[in-house]
């Protein structure tokens, strides 16, 4: 009666644990397609550039402006980098694309190192030198973030909310593809 106990929570342990394991190989298959994405855009060098700056994306102003600027391939945008600088740094976020749909995004903060005097004092800021104070890399599948990885801390509290995060990508992606077909119209 015991062995027979025993053969049925091994077996019942084996029947929770496979699908577990397959959900754990899909999702590192999954990461590792992503990753061979993101290096192809990376590495391609025939990508055509639409910039835009402050005022045509931006819904406030900071002391060092903003740059969004899409990456197009085939007239399919690929890849979106928005750079703002607040007066204490840069915050950068890369938006990587397949097929409209957003599969990766990178962002970094940056902050100017700080100046002290002799004393110890701060001073102010040395806005030709940045140090990283925080990095975050988020993978999705079908608009579903499937992994995060952070490095560091964030300068402000700041919260990663997936909603938030692809409606904003979203907007940002339409304005970019909008000023793409302008110049297609008067090419």
């Amino acid at each position: 009666m015991r062995l027979n106990v025993m053969q049925n929570i091994k077996l019942l342990l084996s029947l929770l644990l496979i699908p577990l394991t397959g959900l754990c190989q899909d999702s590192d298959q999954l990461i590792t397609e992503i990753r061979a994405e993101f290096k192809r855009i990376n590495s391609t060098s025939q990508l055509e550039k639409i910039e835009l700056f402050n005022d045509t994306f931006m819904e406030y102003h900071t002391d060092g402006g903003g740059q969004l600027t899409g990456f197009f391939e085939n007239n399919n945008l690929v890849k979106i980098t928005e750079w703002i600088g607040p007066s204490h740094g840069t915050l950068i976020t890369d938006y990587y694309l397949k097929d409209g749909k957003l599969f990766f995004a990178y962002q970094q903060e940056n902050k100017f190192k700080d100046i002290f005097d002799e004393s110890g004092e701060w001073i102010g800021l040395n806005t030709s030198q940045e140090e990283t104070k925080f990095e975050g890399r988020y993978y999705f599948h079908n608009k579903k973030l499937i992994k995060q990885l952070n490095k560091g801390t964030r300068m402000f509290d700041q919260v990663f909310e997936q909603r938030k995060f692809l409606e904003h990508m979203n907007s940002i992606a339409e304005l970019l593809r909008k000023k793409k077909t302008i110049k297609n119209l008067k090419h």
